[in-house]
């Protein structure tokens, strides 16, 4: 009788169990139908990197001597021009994201000045952006790097439009 009470309690889990599963089994099966809109993931970090970069790109317009000054006290050379280069490839780097036109060149001087904030100014303050760390900054590589690899995606960005035309 407890063989038999353990065995019918086992076909009962199981059976839980295998439900369980064919639940997870439909439901990835649905989940999978959203790669017809992967384009869309795309163009989310597209737009979103472009409100940053020119939100920064035109706080640092705004008063480009002090900018400039600052790039000098953290012994960037040449701060002068450096803080040029920075603000333009910021801002028609953003515009150039927000109408996704040449997004996988314009990632690269978008990188650039990740890479200086992340070694020259945040490296010595960890990881949390609370302590100004590098947190952001590596996000938003990161995010950079994800549109370096996939370009600007489909549909919604003059890149696939041009392309689809040749």
């Amino acid at each position: 009788m407890l063989l038999w009470s353990w065995i019918f309690c086992w076909e009962c889990n199981s059976t839980k169990i295998l439900n369980g599963m064919n639940l997870f089994v439909t439901f990835d099966r649905k989940l999978k139908t959203l790669t017809k809109f992967e384009f869309l993931g795309l163009f989310f970090i597209r737009i979103y990197l472009a409100y940053i970069f020119w939100i920064h790109g035109n706080s640092k317009l705004t008063d480009v001597e002090k900018f400039s000054s600052w790039l000098g006290s953290i012994d960037i050379p040449f701060p002068g021009m450096v803080a040029w280069m920075l603000i333009s490839s910021e801002l028609i780097g953003a515009l150039l994201l927000l109408v996704g036109l040449f997004v996988r060149w314009v990632t690269l001087p978008l990188l650039t000045p990740m890479i200086l904030a992340i070694s020259f100014v945040n490296w010595d303050n960890g990881w949390s952006y609370e302590n100004g760390g590098v947190e952001l900054l590596v996000t938003y590589s990161i995010l950079l790097l994800v549109l370096l690899f996939s370009g600007a995606g489909k549909y919604l960005s003059l890149d696939y439009w041009v392309s689809s035309r040749r």
